[in-house]
């Protein structure tokens, strides 16, 4: 493979709870772009083309930052001599186990907004 970018999506955990990890993602806000996490830092055009997107088709949205963990886009940034990548996450409470739960808000909106990335021209 020989991408010109990459984009991957994932679930990403919140800090809505009262014993949650600090953070600023929280259900029903909106899908979540990626400006870093454990492993990797997203290519700024990559975040910048996902929120232009976001905002011109009315899509609420958060920004992520994540202390751990990592998501597919690692994989594909590293590859070659490097591939400009990025993530869109959905919200998500108690991640890998059998509660997990996510707002349908989130999930419709992860998914609107994926449709109007690849609907048109990428602009990087």
């Amino acid at each position: 493979m020989d991408p010109d970018l990459g984009l991957s999506l994932d679930v990403t955990g919140t800090g809505d709870t009262p014993k949650a990890s600090k953070m600023e993602v929280a259900l029903g806000l909106g899908p979540a772009v990626k400006i870093k996490d454990g492993g990797m830092l997203a290519d700024p055009r990559i975040v910048n083309w996902m929120i232009r997107t976001a905002e011109k088709g009315k899509i609420p949205y958060q920004r992520e930052i994540l202390e751990g963990g990592t998501t597919d886009a690692r994989a594909i940034q590293v590859a070659r001599a490097g591939v400009p990548a990025g993530c869109l996450s959905i919200p998500s409470r108690y991640i890998h186990s059998p509660s997990e739960m996510v707002d349908t808000g989130d999930v419709l909106g992860a998914v609107k907004l994926l449709v109007a990335l690849l609907s048109s021209p990428v602009d990087l």
